[in-house]
């Protein structure tokens, strides 16, 4: 069964199925589970990769794989991180795609631990001094997921994203990657306002399942939620993106200003550079700044339906 189908009347074009009925409902069992069990808790925010979705404003952008190379750095702290993400996505049914994502991390602390920042954090087994290197670097941890287009009776055509973490990172690399074992659901609706301008709204929940190893408390994995507003603009060949985003887990919470550009690279790819600024102030971010560049690889299974206005050309 397709993931997504459509149906013409009248020239319009209107959604008559987004989703198996499977698919919905293990989204909406997944965010109840994750509404439900929300602990308390006061922490620095681990790092998460931003969840993927499907947009009527180009849908093929959730099924190409892509490369990023971020560079975050805080004056501060000292602290600066490389980040290389390779994100693969395996599309089924017609519109639905899986995710595996795998990170590598290069982070240096310049002296100042994460315990040292905060020593609240600390499990039961940490030793004193750890990690016991300022300079760090390693495969950070692997997060599986999927995503795509989900009809509910209060947002009609949105889209839905979950993600889980894998338990096999490693912690001395927090907060940018660790042990714990992270667990997400979003969902995002995308609004066209006139032809060539976008603007969408989401919000994605998280939880954790447990620090994963005894090197950090259950601190330092605070649930909460994360919302983001985002416009795009379509200029000919080139999209232009800005978005804001609040991320607040615990009693923590950041705020984040996106911006972006796409190119085309050959063949139906994408080349991107992305800046990004946190604008608050918070003593617990990890970063102040982000910069990258990102690359998108056209899925090669068959293009999707398009509905009319919508573009496969955006990032």
């Amino acid at each position: 069964m397709n993931a997504v189908s459509a149906t013409r009347r009248g020239g319009a074009w209107r959604p008559r199925r987004f989703a198996p009925g499977a698919w919905r409902r293990a989204i909406l069992l997944h965010l109840l589970l994750l509404v439900t069990s929300v602990p308390d808790a006061r922490a620095q925010l681990p790092f998460l990769d931003e969840l993927p979705f499907w947009s009527p404003a180009d849908t093929l952008a959730h099924r190409a794989s892509r490369l990023e190379a971020m560079r975050f750095g805080d004056g501060r702290s000292g602290w600066t991180a490389d980040r290389v993400l390779v994100d693969l996505r395996l599309p089924f049914g017609s519109h639905g795609a899986f995710l595996v994502r795998l990170p590598w991390v290069r982070f240096d602390s310049g002296g100042l631990s994460a315990l040292e920042r905060w020593p609240t954090l600390a499990g039961a087994e940490t030793t004193a001094g750890w990690p016991g290197e300022s300079v760090l670097s390693g495969f950070g941890q692997v997060e599986l997921g999927a995503v795509g287009p989900v009809r509910l009776p209060w947002l009609g055509a949105a889209a839905g994203s979950i993600a889980v973490g894998v338990p096999l990172g490693q912690s001395r690399f927090y907060p940018w990657s660790s042990a714990g074992i992270p667990a997400r659901v979003g969902l995002t609706r995308t609004v066209g306002i006139g032809s060539r301008w976008w603007a969408t709204a989401g919000a994605v929940f998280v939880t954790h399942g447990g620090p994963g190893d005894e090197e950090l408390g259950p601190e330092a994995f605070p649930n909460g939620w994360h919302t983001r507003l985002e416009i795009l603009r379509r200029a000919g060949a080139l999209d232009l993106q800005a978005g804001w985003e609040r991320r607040a887990r615990g009693d923590r919470v950041e705020q984040v200003l996106v911006a972006e550009a796409w190119a085309p690279w050959g063949g139906g790819n994408r080349v991107g550079l992305r800046l990004a600024r946190e604008i608050t102030g918070s003593p617990d971010r990890a970063a102040g700044w982000a910069a990258g560049v990102l690359w998108r690889l056209a899925p090669r299974s068959a293009p999707a339906k398009r509905a009319p206005g919508s573009s496969t050309a955006s990032r």
